[in-house]
């Protein structure tokens, strides 16, 4: 397995877990279960270390994929670009979730709602931008999309 095939596999991850964490935040807001909460920012944690992982592999995969044909340095570096944002705010979730996990572990503390309600904020933020930046890397082999 190349560095392609990793980065095609891993990437997804951080999206599922950023948007999963983030349903689980917002259910916690009507029941105040701690489990969803907890489990919301080890998700935060996970998928900021494999937006890593991804982030590598991609660069990678771009030695690979930019001598093939059909494939823009443009549209290489748009998607680059877009996944650089999104590492950061990745990683800022991943600390807010390792955060969670530890400091912010009890709901009495002081600080946790604004903890909490930036949590999600972020998270949609994060998520908004993993989306944004997996189109643009669909751009460069599925063609098809460039027309629509």
């Amino acid at each position: 397995m190349d560095a392609v095939h990793i980065h095609l596999v891993v990437n997804h991850i951080p999206v599922i877990l950023t948007i999963s964490g983030v349903v689980l935040l917002l259910f916690s807001l009507f029941n105040n279960k701690s489990e969803y909460r907890n489990v919301a920012f080890g998700a935060f944690l996970i998928a900021a270390v494999f937006t890593l992982i991804s982030f590598e592999s991609g660069e990678n995969a771009e030695d690979i994929v930019e001598n093939l044909a059909g494939v823009t340095h443009d549209v290489i570096e748009n998607h680059e670009h877009a996944a650089e944002t999104a590492r950061w705010f990745m990683l800022i979730i991943g600390v807010m979730g390792a955060a969670g996990l530890t400091y912010f572990r009890d709901n009495q503390k002081k600080g946790f709602r604004l903890f909490f309600y930036t949590c999600i904020f972020l998270g949609f933020i994060a998520i908004g931008y993993l989306v944004y930046t997996g189109y643009l890397g669909g751009l460069i082999r599925h063609t098809e999309l460039i027309s629509s």
